[in-house]
């Protein structure tokens, strides 16, 4: 029987990853079973969430340096040894409550090894679902490391959502360009949209022009996979931002699920055709999918 791994990494430090958002992905995974089972695949994968709780290292260079400062590392390091603890406990009891494989391993890590660490392991996992918290630079650069270094698509969604999450992935909605990325992203997405019962592609038009004929070979090449979908074009003239554009789209169509391809170069932080990726990052409004 083949299995689908989810990688999910919990933080420590500054501040852990919530026991919602452990929840949240427990939810989605058992509920990709169910559509699995409805499917006629119940007897040919299965879903696992492998969890990597990392215990950051607090290292002096990071903080000030002062008379008190040998007791403020001191205190903060118990706090993420403490947090970590409670981060395993956290997945074990909801793990306990989902029909879902799981395992879960403590790393020790400095913050710098532990993006590597973790993208390494991404390497070796189907999809690495991540939460991300408003206004957050480190889980911001995690993500960004995560797509463009992994190899893998990354599934982000809102640790603190603006309104509820789908616990189930029946709308998915692709935003298609005909580029390498889209193109990427669909391919990796295939899981979930065999499992969703509404599959949308949409086009901005006023971004990169596609003919009508372009759209409808996409939606030809999804239903070679069983896939049944339907493509429109969208403007987007009227919108402030390409990422309010998607957030009304998401909201006007009930999307649970939105899939994308991830647009720039990490190291540098210089981002070609990446506003669309950029404000994703910052404020994604649902289930999003990424992929470089």
């Amino acid at each position: 029987m083949a299995t689908r791994d989810f990688l999910l990494p919990l933080v420590s430090y500054p501040k852990p990853t919530t026991k919602a958002a452990i929840e949240t992905v427990f939810q989605l995974s058992e509920s990709l079973l169910s559509a699995g089972a409805r499917n006629g695949n119940h007897s040919t994968i299965s879903q696992r969430v492998s969890a990597v709780v990392y215990e950051i290292e607090i290292e002096t260079g990071l903080y000030f340096e002062g008379a008190h400062m040998g007791e403020f590392l001191e205190r903060e390091a118990r706090k993420s040894a403490a947090n970590a603890q409670q981060l395993v406990h956290s997945f074990e009891e909801v793990a306990a409550h989902h029909n879902v494989m799981h395992r879960c391993r403590l790393e020790r890590r400095a913050p710098y090894d532990m993006t590597r660490n973790l993208v390494a392991s991404a390497r070796l996992h189907h999809v690495t679902v991540q939460p991300l918290r408003k206004d957050t630079e480190d889980q911001f650069d995690l993500a960004e490391q995560l797509i463009f270094e992994s190899g893998r698509p990354v599934l982000i969604f809102p640790e603190e959502p603006l309104r509820p999450l789908a616990t189930a992935i029946q709308t998915v909605a692709v935003a298609w360009d005909g580029s390498r990325q889209a193109a990427r992203a669909v391919g990796d997405a295939l899981p979930f949209l065999r499992r969703a019962r509404t599959v949308r592609a949409f086009t901005a038009t006023d971004d990169k022009p596609l003919s009508s004929a372009q759209g409808q070979q996409f939606v030809e090449y999804l239903a070679g996979f069983g896939i049944e979908a339907i493509h429109e074009d969208v403007k987007k003239t009227d919108q402030h931002s390409i990422g309010s554009f998607l957030e009304a789209y998401v909201a006007s169509r009930g999307v649970d699920l939105l899939v994308m391809g991830a647009y720039g170069h990490s190291r540098l932080r210089e981002f070609i055709l990446g506003g669309a990726t950029r404000s994703i990052l910052a404020n994604p409004p649902c289930w999003v999918l990424l992929s470089h």
